[in-house]
C-alpha cells in the first residue's frame, strides 16, 4: 500500500489575498419555474436516529446533475422523474415506485447517478433500482431490480466489460452499533438476437465503514474504487475473498493511520509529544537539532527524523520526560510563522491545535467574512463571524481518508489521510473522474483524481479558492457548498433564503467579490442545488430558480 501526502501547488496559492468584499450588485433570478407537484422527500423515521442517518437526511441534495450534458434531475411526490434541460425546459423521463405508505423498513430519499451519457441509475430509497438506457429516437428503456435500501453514491458504465457498476450507501446496525455499508452491484449488458439490449444482475459485494461515507467513485477502467470516509472501509465476506484477507487489509490501513507522534505550536515554539515505555527512564536519548533537520533517538530507535519545513533555532531545544510521555520543545527561527507540517512528507503525525492560538488567529482573520449587506437593512439576516463555530469546525472535525482499492484483489493500493483539519468542503462528479475541495490552511483547494490503471496514481491540485476555508467555517446555517466544474465561483447555500456567492479572484488579487442572494421569506426551504458556468440552480419543494452568476 502506498501512502500519499497531498501537497498543494504553491503556484496556485495566492499569498497576497486579503478578503472578499461585499458587492451590492444584484444577483438576478432569471427564471422561476413552478413545479406541477412538490418534490418528494422522505423524513427520518423513529428507527433512524443515529448521527450517521441524521447526516444522510439533513444534507441530501434532491437535485442531481448529469455531468455529461449538464441537465438536472429530480423526483416529485408522484414518483415522476423530471429532467431540467439547459434551456430551462422540464421533461418527464420516467416513473419510480414511491412506497412511503406501504413500506415499513428503513427508507431513504430517492437518488440518481449517471453511468454514461445515456445511462441513468435511480434508486427510490426503499428497495427498488432502475437503470434507464436512452436510445436516441427509440426513447428510454428502464430495467428494474430489487435491491437493499440505500442511496446511490456512484454509477459507472464499463464499456469494455459491458458492465454498469452501482454503489449504494446505507446505515446498518451491526452488533448494536450503527455503521455505514457500501453495496457494489454489477449489471451485465447483453445484446440478444433481435438486437435489443438487455440488462441483467451479475454480482453483489459489500464493504463496511465505521463512520460516515463522503463520496465513492468507481474508476472508468472498472478495476479500482475510490472511497472517501471517516474510517477505513473493508470488504465483508464475499465468495471470492476470505475474512482473513479483509481483516488484513483493514489492519494495514489502521496502522497507516495511527500517529507515531503528536505536535502542536504557538507563535514561537513547536511542541512534539511521544509515547515511550514506562521503564525507559534510564534509556539513552539522543536529540540532534539543526536549522533544517531533526533527529530524535531512544535506545537507537528512531522516534523522529527528517527535514523540517522551516528553519529552527537549533541551540534552544529543551526536553522533559514524565512516565510514558517524552516532550520536546523546539523554537522557531521566524516568530509568528505558522507551520503546516513539522517534518516534510511525514504522514505519521497528528496535529493538536493550540486552542488559545486558534482563537487569536480566528479573530485576526474575521475580516474575511464580510457578509453584511447594509447595517440598516432588516430584510437580510447578517451572518457574521462566529468563533465558536470556527473552533468546532477546526478542532472537533472527524478525520477522513481516501482509499483506492483494487476491485479485483480487494487490496488497498493507495491511502491518503486528510487529517482532522483538512475539512472536505464539497465533492464534484466530472465527465472523467471526480474532484474534491478540501480546506487546507485558510484556502479551499480543489483536487482532481487521476485516471490511470496502474500503481502510479495520485491527486492533482488544479484550483484554489483563496481565503475560503475560513469563510466556509464561519457559516452556521450552511446546507450546501458547491462550484461549477470550471471553478469560476463557489457558493454557500443556507437552509432557507440566503445564497452567498464568491467569485474566483484574479491571480495575485488582494480582494475578491462576494454577492448575496435573498430569495425572500416567502421562499420554501432549499432542497437541492446544481452549479453550471452561467447559472446556480436552486430547488425548493415547489419551485426551480435559475440564478444568473456569470454572463
Amino acid at each position: 500500500m502506498k501512502v500519499i501526502e497531498l501537497r498543494p501547488n504553491t503556484a496556485l496559492i495566492n499569498q497576497n489575498f486579503e478578503k472578499y468584499q461585499f458587492s451590492a450588485e444584484i444577483v438576478p433570478v432569471e427564471i422561476v419555474t413552478s413545479l406541477e407537484k412538490d418534490v418528494f422527500r422522505v423524513e427520518v423515521s423513529s428507527s433512524q436516529e443515529s448521527w450517521l442517518e441524521a447526516r444522510l437526511f439533513a444534507f441530501h441534495n434532491h437535485l442531481f446533475k448529469n455531468p455529461f450534458d449538464m441537465s438536472c434531475w429530480f423526483v416529485d411526490v408522484d414518483g415522476r422523474v423530471w429532467r431540467l434541460e439547459q434551456d430551462g425546459t422540464l421533461k418527464p423521463v420516467g416513473t419510480i415506485t414511491i412506497q412511503s405508505d406501504k413500506y415499513h423498513g428503513s427508507m431513504y430519499n430517492p437518488s440518481i447517478k449517471f453511468g454514461s451519457r445515456n445511462i441513468a441509475v435511480i434508486s427510490n430509497g426503499c428497495g427498488n433500482l432502475q437503470i434507464i438506457i436512452e436510445n436516441g429516437n427509440e426513447g428510454t428503456k428502464p430495467f428494474t431490480f430489487d435491491i437493499d435500501c440505500g442511496i446511490v453514491m456512484d454509477a459507472q458504465h464499463i464499456k469494455d466489460k459491458k458492465l454498469t457498476i452501482v454503489t449504494l450507501c446505507s446505515v446498518v446496525d451491526i452488533d448494536g452499533k450503527k455503521c455505514s455499508r457500501i453495496t457494489l452491484l454489477s449489471y451485465l449488458h447483453e445484446i440478444q438476437e433481435d438486437s435489443v439490449e438487455v440488462v441483467t444482475f451479475k454480482s453483489k459485494q459489500t464493504l463496511r465503514v465505521r463512520g460516515a461515507v463522503e463520496c465513492i467513485y468507481m474508476e472508468r477502467n472498472g478495476n479500482y474504487i475510490q472511497i472517501v470516509s471517516q474510517e477505513a472501509a473493508a470488504f465483508e465476506h464475499d465468495e471470492s475473498s476470505s475474512n482473513e484477507d479483509n481483516a488484513s487489509m483493514e489492519k494495514d490501513v489502521e496502522v497507516a493511520k495511527t500517529p507515531r507522534y503528536y505536535w502542536s505550536q504557538d507563535e514561537d515554539t513547536l511542541t512534539v509529544l511521544f509515547k515511550v515505555p514506562n521503564n525507559s527512564e534510564k534509556s539513552k536519548l539522543k536529540i540532534n537539532v539543526a536549522p533544517f533537520s531533526i533527529s530524535i533517538l531512544l535506545d537507537d530507535i528512531i522516534l523522529l527524523q527528517g527535514n523540517t519545513r522551516h528553519r529552527l533555532e537549533s541551540e534552544l531545544t529543551t526536553w522533559e520526560r514524565e512516565k510514558d510521555t517524552l516532550k520536546v520543545n523546539l523554537f522557531k527561527f521566524e516568530c509568528g510563522l505558522m507551520w503546516n507540517e513539522l517534518i516534510e512528507g511525514d504522514i505519521g503525525a497528528e496535529y493538536l491545535p493550540n486552542e488559545t492560538l486558534a482563537a487569536e488567529i480566528h479573530l485576526r482573520l474575521a475580516h474575511l467574512c464580510t457578509d453584511m449587506q447594509d447595517n440598516k437593512s432588516t430584510d437580510q439576516a447578517a451572518i457574521g463571524f462566529n468563533a465558536e463555530q470556527m473552533e468546532e469546525c477546526d478542532l472537533l472535525g472527524k478525520e477522513h481518508c481516501l482509499q483506492r482499492i483494487n476491485f479485483n484483489s480487494y487490496e488497498t493500493t493507495h491511502l491518503i489521510n486528510f487529517g482532522t483539519y483538512n475539512t472536505i468542503l464539497f465533492t464534484c462528479s466530472l465527465k472523467h473522474g471526480q474532484a474534491l475541495c478540501l480546506r487546507q490552511d485558510h484556502d479551499g483547494c480543489v483536487w482532481e483524481t487521476e485516471e490511470v490503471d496502474s500503481e502510479d496514481w495520485n491527486l492533482e491540485h488544479v484550483h484554489t479558492f483563496p481565503g475560503f476555508g475560513y469563510i466556509e467555517a464561519s457559516k452556521t446555517n450552511k446546507k450546501f457548498c458547491i462550484s461549477p466544474p470550471d471553478w469560476s465561483y463557489i457558493a454557500i447555500i443556507e437552509h432557507t433564503r440566503h445564497v452567498f456567492i464568491y467569485e474566483t479572484p484574479k491571480k495575485d488579487a488582494q480582494v475578491g467579490r462576494q454577492r448575496i442572494l435573498d430569495l425572500g421569506c416567502e421562499a420554501a426551504h432549499i432542497m437541492g442545488v446544481c452549479a453550471t458556468k452561467k447559472y446556480l440552480i436552486l430547488l425548493t419543494k415547489n419551485q426551480l430558480y435559475h440564478v444568473r452568476v456569470n454572463s
